[in-house]
């Protein structure tokens, strides 16, 4: 596996994780990644420092100048390998998930009909393409996308 950090043409930011790193350019050019924040497919990888592991490191001692674990919400910190962030974002999905109504590869279409009025709103979660959340987007429809861990897809 390897994590790229990518940016979209808006300036966002954003990482994911690939098998190799052919697989970011096939997904690339199949208009596959997109950002989590405005669901633009205009994403390149951005630069970032490689990771070196040294004897220090693979004998579970930490480098001598590694930050400190980033602080995220309620005190907890994120470790190196980001297990409260995403523990956090388990949960957050957890609580989606029990308090919407799943309209599968409808949502695009719901979502639409609930903004522009024409059936009463509710919570609803769904899927959609690349495609229709860039239309959403540009109709100025709210809606969010929940990141995929790296675990769910095993």
């Amino acid at each position: 596996m390897i994590k790229y950090l990518l940016g979209c043409a808006s300036g966002h930011e954003f990482e994911s994780w690939f098998r190799a790193g052919a697989d970011f350019d096939a997904q690339s050019r199949s208009g596959e990644i997109a950002c989590p924040l405005c669901g633009s497919i205009d994403v390149v990888k951005q630069p970032m420092a490689p990771s070196v592991v040294t004897k220090r490191a693979r004998a579970g001692r930490p480098p001598a100048q590694e930050p400190a674990p980033a602080p995220v919400a309620g005190g907890a910190t994120a470790g190196a390998d980001g297990v409260a962030v995403r523990e956090a974002l388990k949960a957050f999905t957890q609580k989606v998930i029990a308090n919407t109504e799943d309209v599968g590869p409808r949502f695009a279409e719901e979502a639409r009909r609930m903004h522009f009025g024409e059936i009463e709103e509710r919570q609803i979660r769904g899927s959609s393409t690349v495609e229709e959340a860039q239309e959403l987007a540009e109709d100025g429809v709210p809606f969010g996308i929940i990141p995929v861990l790296p675990e769910d897809l095993n």
